[in-house]
């Protein structure tokens, strides 16, 4: 392990207790962010040192008399302001370029994680997936990449300042430190309370992000019920209750912070008051004065920064266990043996989808095999076929490909070699080509317009703007059947072993249904086909067998043809 990697590792350990997963993260943002870092040291510099420049303009120029000396202070004083301007401007482009590289880098694990979550985990809306994706992540950003540059630059002006103050008067130096050990306490008090509220929040957007998403997924169905004003109330109740929890977090944050800053003004107050009297009996000079009151302030905001990151790592805990439900629950690695290109046989061993209302099913299908698998709705048909590519883990039993478990193969190479259609096509806001692209080893022009053909699309794309033709969002533009036919398209370039259709030829006409299947077992050989379909053309197809799930076992296998048989199970 490098020394970033073990000082990446050391900073998430004593900021999160162990949340290892963004060890990679923090040690990808630490060159950046030492590089801030040193400019931010370099800024606080100059800050330390523009009191103590008044200090000399007003005792050595204005008081003591001094044109010289007050024109070369003057002078100083100016310079450095306009250092300190120029540094803050380069290092704030630092600052903000460290953080989206960060920020971006986080989110991306993220959603990585969340698009492979376990099918077997409970699922997540989409806006609250977003939400975590997008505020969760921001949270844990600010914290991992400001939390650094808060507290080294902070114990930098807090001791800096100390010393600075100690060498104009020790005696009152001391009283600022006497407010520290308060203000220490109240904060540590009120620090479930910051978390508490920080929880509430996050939820209340989980919530309303979800109904948003959902409203906007559904709105077709919504305006055919009548139901659009009803959802709109729905997002008007979720909405205020996010505004009722962000006015009690925004009340408590300025009840804790009015706390300090009582403190702090009545530590000015005693200063100021003792100084004075100091400088009327003669034992202080004004500018020492005026110097000390700067720094009593300046050290009031590092030291309320330092006790502040124990509040916002209370709200960034929050965030983290949020994301932490969506990494834990992430699939295993790509891992396992490579499942073999071609291959003879699948087999289901007494296998039953998870939920599953049917019997374990055990048969073995043979390359070639034209296969429908039938049972009343909701009986598990897709849950089970899902099982083949690790989409949705086994009830009971086990599936085979020549005799090995589908369990030991990698996932990506099941995924190769076994295409799932399900019903609801897949497709993203983009062109045409892009859409056929989508999953596929980049084919060339003609290879797309080859499957066009076969599922009846060519005409229809040449008739617009060809490959280049734009799909909307869910491809909203188009109708279900040329939804599903595009998927088909899609489908045909892979040179799969097994080919899945579950319901992904239920929208498409009776006509066009039937010149694509006899097509498509043209096109796809001897390649394993298997069919789930509640009626429409792909019932009437010829079967090299159909596999019946039913609640209970029920009869043998009997001959549908000479050639062909139906095994009923």
């Amino acid at each position: 392990m490098t020394l970033r990697h073990r000082l990446s590792d050391m900073m998430i350990r004593r900021a999160f207790f162990g949340a290892d997963w963004l060890t990679p993260v923090m040690a990808r943002a630490l060159p950046s962010t030492a590089m801030v870092l040193v400019l931010s040291l370099l800024a606080a510099g100059a800050g330390l040192a523009a009191p103590m420049i008044t200090k000399a303009v007003i005792d050595q120029g204005i008081m003591g008399g001094d044109m010289r000396a007050l024109l070369f202070w003057a002078a100083v004083s100016f310079a450095v302001g306009l250092g300190v301007v120029a540094l803050g401007i380069f290092n704030g482009m630092q600052h903000l370029r460290a953080s989206m590289r960060m920020l971006g880098d986080l989110r991306m694990t993220i959603l990585g994680c969340a698009l492979n979550r376990n099918s077997a985990m409970p699922a997540l809306t989409v806006g609250e997936i977003q939400t975590r994706i997008d505020g969760d992540t921001a949270e844990i950003q600010k914290f991992l990449f400001d939390s650094v540059l808060v507290a080294v630059t902070a114990l930098f002006r807090l001791a800096g300042g100390i010393v600075l103050m100690f060498l104009l008067d020790w005696r009152l130096a001391l009283l600022p430190l006497l407010a520290a050990p308060f203000e220490m306490w109240f904060l540590s008090w009120a620090r479930p309370g910051t978390q508490a509220r920080a929880e509430s929040v996050r939820t209340e957007r989980g919530g309303l992000n979800g109904q948003l998403a959902e409203s906007f997924m559904q709105v077709s169905g919504l305006r055919a019920l009548g139901a659009l004003e009803t959802r709109v109330h729905g997002f008007g109740r979720q909405q205020s209750a996010l505004f009722d929890a962000q006015a009690r977090q925004k009340l408590w944050t300025e009840g804790v912070s009015a706390v300090g800053q009582l403190l702090t003004a009545v530590m000015r107050s005693v200063v100021l008051l003792v100084g004075g009297w100091l400088v009327i009996r003669g034992d202080w000079q004004i500018g020492s004065l005026v110097a000390f009151l700067a720094y009593a302030t300046m050290m009031s905001g590092p030291l309320r920064n330092l006790l502040g990151l124990y509040h916002a790592q209370a709200r960034a805990r929050v965030a983290l266990d949020r994301l932490d439900a969506v990494v834990r629950n992430a699939t295993e690695p790509d891992t396992g043996a490579a499942c073999p290109d071609r291959f003879e046989r699948l087999t289901f061993v007494e296998a039953r989808g998870p939920d599953g209302a049917h019997a374990p099913l055990t048969a073995t299908l043979d390359a070639g095999d034209r296969v429908l698998l039938d049972g009343r709705s909701g009986i598990g048909k897709s849950r089970l076929l899902a099982a083949i590519i690790g989409e949705s883990p086994l009830a009971e039993g086990r599936i085979e490909i020549d005799g090995a478990n589908v369990e030991g193969f990698s996932p990506s190479s099941l995924r190769r070699v076994i295409t799932f259609l399900p019903q609801r096509p897949c497709l993203i806001r983009g062109t045409l080509r892009d859409n056929l692209r989508l999953g596929n080893d980049g084919p060339d022009d003609a290879a797309l317009w080859r499957v066009l053909g076969v599922v009846g699309l060519a005409d229809w794309a040449q008739g617009l703007d060809g490959l280049d033709t734009d799909l909307q969002e869910t491809g909203c533009n188009l109708s279900g059947g040329m939804l599903q036919r595009i998927t088909l398209a899609r489908a045909l370039l892979r040179s799969s072993q097994v080919y899945i259709f579950d319901e992904s030829l239920s929208e498409i006409d009776a006509d066009c249904c039937r010149t694509i299947l006899s097509a498509i077992d043209t096109y796809l050989g001897d390649a394993i086909c298997v069919f789930v379909a509640h009626a429409g053309p792909v019932r009437a197809m010829t079967f090299d067998r159909t596999l019946r799930l039913s609640a209970e076992e029920s009869g043998a296998a009997f001959p549908e043809s000479p050639a062909r048989f139906v095994q009923a199970i």
